[in-house]
């Protein structure tokens, strides 16, 4: 049976885009998505030449739009892209795009 995808309310996808709309969220977004594992803040912040206290204040905005998933391993807090989240959001936006009607 295929699973159904359910569409997130407006105020959703807009937490979403709006955390999306900064470059650098973006970059820890698409560095995310490069791999199937996690990565440290330290991790990221290397790959992006940014400041740690950067990095989290970017990570906290993901993970409060539901984009990222956060655990803690010890000392290290490490992060994930949340693949379904962010695939179910988008989806509203191409529910926008739709079928083109005939002309």
């Amino acid at each position: 049976m295929a699973e159904t995808q359910t569409v997130p309310p407006a105020p959703e996808v807009v937490r979403v885009l709006a955390a999306l709309s900064d470059e650098n969220r973006y970059r820890i977004v698409e560095l995310l998505s490069e791999g199937e594992g996690e990565l440290s803040c330290g991790a990221i912040g290397s790959a992006l030449q940014l400041s740690p206290s950067l990095i989290s204040h970017h990570l906290s905005i993901l993970e409060s739009a539901g984009i990222i998933g956060r655990r803690k391993d010890g000392l290290w807090t490490l992060n994930r892209l949340r693949r379904e989240e962010l695939s179910r959001h988008l989806s509203a936006l191409e529910r926008l795009l739709g079928p083109q009607p005939a002309n």
